[in-house]
């Protein structure tokens, strides 16, 4: 059972908030529990007894897989933290990530060498199937034995958990369990958003709620819920009904931009409906999940565009990657003090990561050297404009800046979706 794809799953769902909610009420909603309801959606969710919508990301085996990784994962976050209290390794903090990081890098390379991949379902598949496929493209009989739906934004989450302890945000070793709910918390399981460690934790720390406050969770989380749906199950399979499917199957330069066009709302309307989804749900347990978009359509450069687009994931890679990298950069003097060519280097690097991350397949490889391209053509408009004063910041100016952007990012979508290599 594919977690928010169709209206089975939420008739399932039902049951686990209908007991978050009196608990919750009742002021008894402890931090123990979010584990324990988590853990119980995914086996249900995984091991599918009533045999709902299980295509692709259910089963027994990768239920099993996930268990393995997340008590791996939670082993290695634990022995990471104990070790380090007593002699801090940067080598002991490469050997943990790499550690939590490996299973993913199988995943994505194996299937590449044996050239069995998922194909994009917008091609065909059933639309409410799209986010896991479109936003983590997996293999499909590779990940039947190897792998679980959601490995991606797992792997994420246990390396945040390893740096925040690197960096002294969390001092001493963490509760297990606290480990466990982060990397299972069932509402973000499959797509995110990525949430931070420190920041769940402190939510953990905040339970129990008072009732008051608790209905409060009840309900933003009930609006960010029928917000879902009105974005996945209404407007974006309204685009693909009517806009996308059908230009799927047409050939020609016009064809091809308007699905660029379709592609681009579809995924938009789609992820963000999936997106409201988990925050309305992580509500219920007492857990504000971070936002993952912010009008990103309006954005007046690529800079703003990466601030309200995926937000979690692009936050994710700039405190982790792209900081990391000029930090380096600045104390090794890897580009002889020259920050513009090491921002530059930078942003290609932190991107082309994102690009891989999505999957080995050649669009998205290229989707993420061009993000970084935007990113770096920008900076240098800017520091360009800044010195002839070329482009002012009226309004028409303002109104051409998100034109620009917004043609530029969905030609970006449209090399994502995999279309030019159809």
């Amino acid at each position: 059972m594919t977690p928010y794809v169709d209206f089975s799953y939420f008739l399932f769902l039902l049951y686990p908030l209908a007991v978050l909610a009196v608990l919750g009420v009742a002021g008894l909603l402890r931090r123990s529990l979010v584990l324990v309801v988590s853990v119980a959606i995914l086996l249900f969710q995984y091991a599918n007894p009533l045999g709902i919508d299980a295509p692709i990301g259910t089963g027994l085996g990768q239920l099993a897989f996930l268990g393995a990784y997340a008590a791996a994962s939670t082993a290695i976050v634990l022995a990471y933290a104990r070790i380090r209290s007593r002699r801090a390794s940067q080598a002991l903090f490469y050997a943990a990530v790499a550690l939590v990081l490996s299973p993913l890098v199988v995943v994505k390379i194996v299937p590449l060498a044996h050239g069995v991949f998922r194909a994009s379902p917008v091609g065909g598949a059933h639309p409410l199937a799209a986010v896991p496929a479109v936003i983590a493209p997996t293999a499909t009989g590779f990940l039947d034995t190897f792998g679980f739906l959601g490995i991606s934004y797992m792997t994420l989450r246990a390396i945040d958990a390893i740096i925040v302890l690197h960096d002294g945000l969390v001092t001493g070793a963490p509760r297990a369990t606290d480990v466990a709910s982060y990397l299972l918390f069932a509402p973000t399981i499959s797509a995110g958003p990525i949430d931070r460690f420190h920041r769940f934790t402190t939510d953990l720390d905040a339970l129990p709620r008072r009732p008051r406050d608790y209905l409060g969770d009840l309900e933003v989380g009930i609006h960010r819920i029928a917000q879902g749906f009105l974005y996945k199950f209404i407007i974006a399979y309204f685009i693909y009904r009517h806009a996308l499917a059908p230009l799927a199957a047409r050939s020609g330069f016009g064809a091809g931009v308007a699905y660029m066009y379709a592609f681009s709302l579809y995924l938009f309307f789609d992820f963000a409906g999936y997106s409201a989804f988990a925050i309305g749900v992580g509500r219920f347990f007492g857990v504000t999940v971070p936002e993952n978009f912010n009008a990103p359509f309006v954005s007046r450069n690529f800079r703003e565009m990466w601030d309200r687009w995926h937000i979690s994931l692009s936050w994710w890679l700039r405190d982790h990657v792209y900081m990391r990298f000029m930090l380096n950069a600045a104390r090794r003097r890897w580009f002889g003090g020259n920050r513009q060519r090491a921002h530059h280097v930078a942003l290609l690097l932190t991107m082309s990561l994102m690009g891989c991350w999505h999957g080995l397949q050649p669009q998205y490889l290229i989707y993420g050297f061009y993000q970084g391209l935007m990113l770096v053509a920008y900076d240098v408009f800017e520091r360009w404009n800044r010195r002839r004063r070329l482009v002012g910041d009226g309004p028409a100016a303002r109104v051409a800046s998100v034109l620009v952007t917004v043609h530029l990012f969905c030609f970006g979508l449209l090399i994502f979706s995999g279309w030019m290599f159809a």
